[in-house]
C-alpha cells in the first residue's frame, strides 16, 4: 500500500525559492536569536499586521543595520 502525502511541506526543499539578498544562490546559514518575551510579542504583532514572516522582517532589519554600520 502506498504512503499518502498530506501536502504539507517542511519548507526545507522548495525548488527555486530564493531569499532576498542571497543573489549568489548559496545555501542559507542558520542563526539563532534569543529575545525577551516583550520583544517576541512585538515581532509577532508586526509579523501579523504586515503578513510577513519573522525571517523576512529580521533579514531586512539586519541588512539595513549592516549597511548603516558599513559592514
Amino acid at each position: 500500500m502506498a504512503t499518502k502525502k498530506t501536502g504539507r511541506s517542511s519548507g526545507k526543499h522548495k525548488a527555486g525559492v530564493r531569499r532576498a539578498g542571497s543573489g549568489t544562490g548559496e545555501k542559507p546559514v542558520a542563526l539563532t536569536l534569543k529575545v525577551d518575551s516583550a520583544t517576541y510579542v512585538r515581532l509577532s504583532m508586526l509579523r501579523a499586521t504586515r503578513r510577513q514572516t519573522s525571517q523576512n522582517i529580521l533579514e531586512q532589519a539586519l541588512r539595513e543595520y549592516l549597511d548603516r554600520a558599513g559592514a
